[in-house]
């Protein structure tokens, strides 16, 4: 069996699916810049095989392609700031670089992950794997695009059996959509946008890791790109009320309204811009965008396509979140075979 790579490992997704694919009993390969090694959980550095380099040198990511049947690419720069190079080096040349070598090798499959950002941010009112790409009006957006387009190209001009697939909010332990605003409402700092109203597509980690695998699997994947997320839209009032029980307290009840947070977002913007810190300002206008768009999305092609069922609900999900932020541990790693 030959091995499957993981690119960005050390990443939240990354992450939880080199410990799915390593509890299935299969052959797993990491490919880690040398100074992120160490942030490895313990079981996946003494499971996988680690290969180190970065996603801008030609050379180590041949030597991690080389050899392997499957390859799942995870790494991706994602934020609501930074500098256009930043973005560009990982989410559109570094992906290229990966889906072309990838294309030189006997692969039996790709999944490139992509994100429900590439139909625009804000999101449109209502959206489905048919709708058009977005605008691009933030980098993120803009090269989450140029991203899935350039693993769609090489389906097309080469015959790369890739897969693409497009998550919206991901969320689980070590997420930093759990993570950030748990430490911020446990220190009595968080506030709603607009009175949280906006719609949230929360898409579980597990959720999600089923469907990357189901994607490195199913015949019918191969050429096709997909939307992901749990079963059902929920605010983001409601998103972010769920992580407060969790952690014992109350409702958010401060609300900044819209027009106040975008005059907020000018000035912490241009401050920062000042600085060249390269530091995120406590607010952005890409964040309002994302956090108050009214929107909803279909996954019916991946339900239908592929026969994806999400395995957790998001009250499922919260309660295994709940034990996460309880022990700080993940469930231990039991691998087959």
């Amino acid at each position: 069996m030959r091995p499957d790579l993981v690119t960005g490992a050390t990443g939240f997704i990354g992450r939880h699916l080199a410990r799915r694919l390593l509890a299935q009993g299969r052959e797993v390969r990491v490919f880690c810049r040398p100074e992120s090694v160490g942030t490895l959980d313990r079981e996946t550095r003494a499971l996988a095989e680690i290969s180190e380099g970065d996603l801008r040198d030609d050379r180590t990511v041949k030597r991690a392609i080389r050899g392997v049947g499957r390859v799942f690419h995870c790494a991706g720069h994602v934020s609501d700031w930074g500098s256009e190079e930043e973005f560009v080096a990982t989410n559109v040349t570094g992906t290229e670089r990966v889906l072309a070598t990838a294309g030189e090798e006997e692969l039996d499959r790709c999944v490139h992950l992509s994100s429900t950002a590439v139909f625009g941010v804000p999101s449109p009112a209502w959206f489905d794997d048919d709708s058009a790409y977005g605008e691009g009006r933030d980098l993120y957006s803009r090269t989450k695009i140029a991203g899935e387009k350039a693993a769609l190209r090489l389906h097309e001009r080469r015959g790369l059996p890739v897969t693409v697939l497009r998550p919206a909010v991901v969320y689980g332990p070590m997420g930093t959509w759990a993570e950030e605003p748990v430490a911020m409402i446990r220190q009595d700092r968080m506030f709603l946008l607009g009175g949280g109203r906006g719609t949230c597509h929360p898409c579980y980690i597990e959720n999600l890791v089923d469907a990357m695998v189901l994607a490195g699997e199913h015949p019918r994947a191969i050429g096709n790109a997909y939307i992901v997320a749990d079963d059902e839209p929920i605010s983001f009032a409601e998103y972010f009320n769920h992580l407060a029980r969790i952690v014992g307290k109350g409702p958010i009840s401060r609300s900044i309204p819209v027009p106040v947070a975008r005059a907020m977002a000018t000035g912490l913007e241009r401050w920062a811009g000042l600085r060249r810190s390269g530091a995120r300002p406590l607010l952005t206008h890409v964040a309002i965008d994302m956090v108050t768009a009214r929107s909803r999305m279909s996954m019916r092609k991946i339900q239908e396509n592929l026969g994806f069922e999400p395995r957790y609900s998001v009250a499922s999900a919260m309660a295994e979140l709940e034990q996460w932020f309880r022990t700080g541990q993940l469930p231990a790693l039991r691998r087959r075979g």
